[in-house]
């Protein structure tokens, strides 16, 4: 008897005192929010960060370790007609209120975001806060990224991201227990292209918003609010369903599956260890549990409709937005067809130009129309992709100003495909923007 007594107080004393770093501590989760991207037009990025963010706390992730990238010019932008608010849906609520950003304006940059990853500290030593992941290896990870992306590469405010400097960081965290397990959701063009070949043995399932030769598509673009693009439709998608579930019971499998099924303008790809699938959402995005609104098919079904009538191919946002704002503005028609068609000229130009680099760096090769239309599901030669398409951002054509420059990146993967050497690609490059960039958006 007055061993099982023992035995009790030991069971219970010992769990009464147990510090809080269990895997069922809120403790436990750490999240990275990154909008790479700036500029009005791609308000929707901003907005649906800042939206995570709520999320995130809200279930009770700790404030602490939430790392939040943004430029931070969209709330106060003299374009914005709600000054200091951000929506990601309309008339929603302001989801900028209360955010900590980490890292804003130019320290928003492939560098730094890629420090976070690492837990390099020392990195971005006088960057922000200069707050990176100290997640230890029974912690969890969430990662989201919004932005623009191409074959292999996402964009930043500056400067680019390749799918070889993710790679080397998320292998680096392995190699580092830097966590258990870690949720990459990715919301970009072409995203299915930057996880191909990802190990099961990493621990690591991700989530992209579209195939690897597909674009993503921005939502809620025919507001009433004089705002750009809202949101995404992939990513309100995913939101929609943690606010709207119990993430305390709901698998993310089952979240998962169910943003498959309702982003009906891309596809949904998955990447990585599946077995991930059987957590709970809350195991990534937070365990305090909150009051679910009671399910309404109908107001469901509006909501769907609303995201899928008013979408638009990312890659036609910025045209078509410039062309509403001229419109708004009461400009002519003259002017406003003039205008569309210099930016589509531009494009064709940009087009023409990796044309042209193709036959000159590949002159022998009867691969040339094969290099400018296929879009490749997976590339072998990651160092010369990483070296030309940065190369050719650097000197021709930024692409945080070029957003249909992203596009190109699956022609200079091929090209690389075909002569396995960068130099000669950036030796044209070199020699042809010798004066600087000689593409700029023109909106």
């Amino acid at each position: 008897m007055r061993l099982s007594l023992l035995v009790l107080f030991f069971v219970f004393g010992f769990s009464a005192c147990r510090p809080n770093n269990d895997d069922s501590k809120l403790e436990n989760i750490w999240a990275v929010l990154i909008a790479g991207s700036n500029g009005w037009y791609n308000y929707r990025h901003q907005s649906d960060i800042s939206h995570a963010y709520h999320i995130l706390l809200k279930h009770g992730v700790l404030p602490e370790k939430i790392i939040v990238l943004m430029y931070d010019d969209i709330a106060h932008n003299p374009q914005n007609p709600f000054m200091g608010k951000i929506f990601n849906k309309p008339h929603g609520n302001d989801v900028y209120e209360g955010v900590k950003i980490d890292y804003r304006g130019e320290n928003v940059n492939s560098e730094v975001f890629l420090n976070v990853l690492k837990g390099d500290a020392e990195g971005n030593a006088g960057k922000g806060t200069a707050r990176v992941l100290k997640s230890k290896p029974n912690e969890n990870v969430f990662i989201y990224y919004a932005d623009h992306g191409g074959t292999d590469v996402l964009g930043m405010p500056e400067g680019l991201l390749s799918r070889k400097d993710l790679n080397e960081a998320l292998y680096h965290m392995y190699e580092n227990n830097m966590y258990k397990k870690l949720l990459f959701y990715l919301e970009a063009c072409e995203s299915g292209s930057m996880f191909e070949g990802l190990s099961p043995k990493m621990n690591i399932y991700a989530i992209t918003a579209s195939r690897h030769n597909e674009s993503s598509w921005a939502t809620f673009c025919d507001n009433d609010m004089n705002l750009p693009c809202l949101g995404d439709e992939f990513s309100v998608n995913w939101m929609h369903n943690t606010e709207f579930h119990d993430i305390l019971s709901e698998t993310v499998g089952v979240q998962v599956d169910d943003v498959v099924t309702t982003t009906k303008k891309s596809h949904v790809c998955q990447f990585g260890n599946t077995v991930v699938r059987n957590d709970m959402v809350s195991d990534y995005q937070g365990k305090e549990a909150q009051l679910v609104p009671p399910q309404n098919i109908e107001l469901e079904s509006v909501f769907f409709d609303e995201v899928q009538s008013s979408a638009i191919d990312s890659r036609q946002v910025p045209l078509v937005m410039a062309e509403r704002t001229l419109r708004r503005l009461g400009a002519s028609p003259e002017l406003v067809a003039s205008k569309m068609t210099r930016y589509i000229e531009k494009r064709a130009e940009m087009t023409e130009f990796i044309h042209q680099t193709a036959q000159t760096v590949a002159p022998q090769s009867g691969l040339i129309k094969h290099v400018m239309t296929k879009i490749p599901k997976r590339i072998t030669q990651l160092d010369c992709h990483d070296e030309a398409i940065k190369a050719f951002d650097r000197y021709c054509a930024p692409f945080d100003r070029n957003p249909f420059a992203f596009k190109l990146s699956a022609a200079i993967a091929n090209l690389c495909e075909i002569i396995r050497d960068s130099e000669p690609i950036l030796a044209h490059f070199n020699k042809e923007c010798s004066e600087g960039p000689i593409f700029y958006d023109v909106l």
